[in-house]
C-alpha cells in the first residue's frame, strides 16, 4: 500500500513540476527578449546622440565669445579677487616707482548643474516607434540650446534689476556705482528710458567712454558693439548700417556706422547697450565646468525602461560694470 501511494504522488507531482520548468522556460525567453529589444535600441543610441547635438547647436549663441570671456574650470566654484588700477608711469630717477593697487570686492562663481531627459519603454520598441524617441532626442537637445541662449541674453535682460545685483550691491546698468571698495563716489552707465535713436546713441557712446577707474582714470572705452533685442533689430540696423547718415536726404557721414550691431532674439522690450567688446571678454565672464553632454542609463530589473538624459555645468556674471552704458525704454 505504502509503495502504490508513493507511485502515485510521484505521478501527481511531475504535472506540477512539467509546469514550473515551463513556466520557467517562458520567463527565460521573456528576459532574452526583453533584453534584445534593448540591444536593438544601444545600436541607435549614436544616432540619438547626434539628434541631441545637432538641436543642441541650432541657435549658436551670439554673445559667447564676442562678448563674454568664456573659460574653462575644473572646480565647483571660481573666485576673482578684483584690485584697483595703476597710477601712470613715474620718470626714471634712477629707480623703480612702484604703485600698489588697492584691495576691491571678491566676486565667487558658483558653478550650477542642470539636467534633464526622457524615458523609453519597452512598448515604444515594441511598437516601433522610433520616430517618437528620435523626436524626444531633438527636443531634449532643443531644451539644452535654448537655455544658454536665455543664460547669455539674462544679463542684458536683468540689467536694470534690482532683483540681479552685482559684486557692488546694484544692477548692471545703475547710476549709483561705488568708484570701489573704499571709495563711495558714483559712477553712472545708466542711460535712464531713452530711446534708441541717433542722438541718444551717440550720448551713450559718449558715457561710455567717459567712465573713469576706480582712481578716475580713463578707462579708455570704446564704444564696439551695440547690443538689442528683436524689438530694435530695424532701428539697430538702420543706425550702423550705411555709411550715410539714416534717414536723412543728405550726404554726412554716419558716425556710428563702424559699431557692430548684436541683435540678440532673447533680449526682451526696448532695452539696448552699448559696450566695449574688448573690455567685456575680461569683466563679463562665462565659466564652462562642463559642456553638455548626453548618457544613457538602463533600469531592466525596475521598470523596463531605458534613460536618456543630459547634463551640463556652468556659471556666468560681470566682475566689473565699465564695459556697458544700458537704456531702458518703455
Amino acid at each position: 500500500m505504502n509503495k502504490l501511494l508513493n507511485t502515485l504522488t510521484r505521478r501527481a507531482a511531475r504535472p506540477r513540476h512539467a509546469e514550473a520548468q515551463v513556466d520557467l522556460s517562458q520567463r527565460r525567453a521573456w528576459h532574452v527578449e526583453t533584453a534584445r529589444a534593448f540591444e536593438n535600441l544601444t545600436d541607435i543610441d549614436p544616432v540619438l546622440t547626434e539628434i541631441f547635438f545637432q538641436n543642441y547647436r541650432q541657435i549658436s549663441p551670439s554673445l559667447l565669445g564676442p562678448v563674454y570671456g568664456v573659460r574653462r574650470s575644473s572646480k565647483s566654484k571660481e573666485t576673482t579677487a578684483r584690485v584697483g588700477s595703476f597710477g601712470d608711469p613715474k620718470p626714471w630717477d634712477g629707480q623703480v616707482h612702484y604703485d600698489a593697487a588697492d584691495p576691491d570686492y571678491q566676486i565667487e562663481w558658483t558653478h550650477t548643474t542642470l539636467t534633464n531627459g526622457f524615458k523609453v519603454q519597452k512598448e515604444l520598441l515594441e511598437d516601433m516607434q522610433y520616430q517618437g524617441i528620435f523626436d524626444s532626442a531633438s527636443n531634449l537637445g532643443q531644451s539644452f540650446n535654448r537655455k544658454v541662449v536665455k543664460d547669455e541674453a539674462s544679463v542684458f535682460n536683468n540689467a536694470f534689476s534690482s532683483s540681479y545685483l552685482g559684486y557692488d550691491g546694484v544692477a548692471l546698468c545703475s547710476d549709483s556705482h561705488p568708484r570701489s571698495k573704499s571709495d563711495a563716489q558714483l559712477v553712472d552707465n545708466y542711460l535712464g528710458t531713452k530711446a534708441l535713436n541717433e542722438a541718444n546713441l551717440e550720448e551713450a557712446v559718449v558715457q561710455l567712454e567717459g567712465l573713469g577707474d576706480d582712481r578716475g582714470e580713463q578707462t579708455v572705452a570704446m564704444a564696439t558693439h551695440l547690443v538689442v533685442g528683436r524689438q530694435l533689430r530695424m532701428t539697430a540696423l538702420k543706425l550702423t548700417g550705411s555709411p550715410q547718415e539714416p534717414e536723412t536726404g543728405n550726404n554726412a557721414i554716419n558716425t556710428h556706422t563702424g559699431i557692430v550691431p548684436v541683435i540678440h532674439p532673447l533680449i526682451t522690450g526696448k532695452k539696448w547697450f552699448v559696450i566695449d567688446a574688448g573690455m567685456s571678454v575680461k569683466s563679463l565672464l562665462w565659466f564652462w565646468r562642463l559642456n553638455a553632454e548626453f548618457g544613457v542609463a538602463d533600469d531592466l530589473g525596475g521598470t523596463l525602461v531605458r534613460s536618456f538624459y543630459a547634463r551640463m555645468r556652468y556659471s556666468f556674471g560681470w566682475q566689473d560694470f565699465r564695459w556697458v552704458v544700458g537704456s531702458n525704454p518703455s
